[in-house]
Formats: structure tokens, sequence, C-alpha cells
């Protein structure tokens, strides 16, 4: 049997074993690999970069971390900022932490989604040169520490809120 063949058996059966939602992730980022080749308008040669391609990709990061900081505010059972505003009269809590919440959301999800586009570029790109490809690495790694930065300063501002809070309910028993 040949070397091909037998990646042929392997490919086969990994797919095979994979569940129908992760044949539609793969077939997913497979079109959105795919896309970048039909997406000829828009490539910067500056930038070394599509910033319409990394829009896409982001909006979509965005779209799965508003997702994920829904079903963790469910899990935890954590008030809504539309609760918190409206109903809550005694200001037992504080909609600053929801609202750093929901800012980290936004960012993470623009940020990672970016960092993925990035990478689905510059291996679109093999063919058109190494600094194309060092370009979108470069900013894949600047996004990852964005979004570190970001979560340390978003931790940094809720330590201040939460002790406000832990004082204030102290105070008032």
């Amino acid at each position: 049997m040949s070397d091909l063949a037998k990646i042929k058996t392997i490919a086969k059966n990994r797919l095979d074993k994979l569940t129908s939602r992760e044949k539609i992730y793969l077939g997913i980022i497979l079109f959105l690999f795919l896309f970048q080749f039909v997406l000829r308008e828009g490539y910067d040669i500056d930038l070394n970069t599509n910033p319409y391609y990394i829009s896409i990709f982001s909006l979509i990061g965005l779209v799965i971390a508003w997702r994920r900081r829904s079903k963790s505010r469910i899990e935890i059972k954590d008030k809504s900022l539309r609760s918190i505003i409206f109903n809550d009269y005694n200001f037992s809590s504080y909609a600053s932490l929801s609202i750093l919440s929901l800012l980290y959301a936004i960012l993470q999800g623009i940020f990672s989604g970016a960092c993925l586009g990035f990478i689905s570029f510059a291996l679109g790109s093999l063919f058109r040169g190494g600094d194309v490809i060092a370009s979108n690495v470069g900013y894949c790694l600047s996004c990852l520490f964005l979004i570190v930065i970001t979560r340390v300063l978003i931790e940094g501002t809720s330590l201040i809120f939460r002790v406000a809070e832990d004082i204030s309910k102290a105070v008032n028993k």
C-alpha cells in the first residue's frame, strides 16, 4: 500500500468517527478557508492581509463569544444587565460587573475571531510568500496578546467593584 493510500485511509477513518456537529464545524471552517480565494477584492498590499476577510472571522468570533457568555450566565444564575438596571432598586448588584463581562465577551470574540482569520489567511497565502505569512502570524499573536491584556485590565477593574460590593454587603448587615 502506498503512502498516499495510507493517508487516505487514515483520513477516511478519522472523518467517519466525527459526530455530525463536528462535521458541520469542519465544513464551515473549510468554507471560510476557501472563501478567501473568492474574496480577492480588499487585499491590502501594505498590510499583507485582507481586512474584509478578517472582519468576517471577527463577527463570527463575536457571535460565538456572545453565546458562550449567555450560557455561562445561565449556568451560574447571574442576573442580566437588563434585570439589574430595571429591577434592582436596592443597589444590591452592580451593573458595572455585568457591563465589564459584556465588554470582555465583545473584545474576546473580536480578537479571537480575527486571530483565527489571520491564521487561516496565512495558511491560504502559502504561495504568496513568507512576508504575508509572517505578517499574518504576527497579527494573530498580537490579537492573542490583546486578549490577555484585556482580560487582566478587566479583572483588575472588576476586583475593585467586587471589593466595593463585599464592603457594601458587610455595611448593610
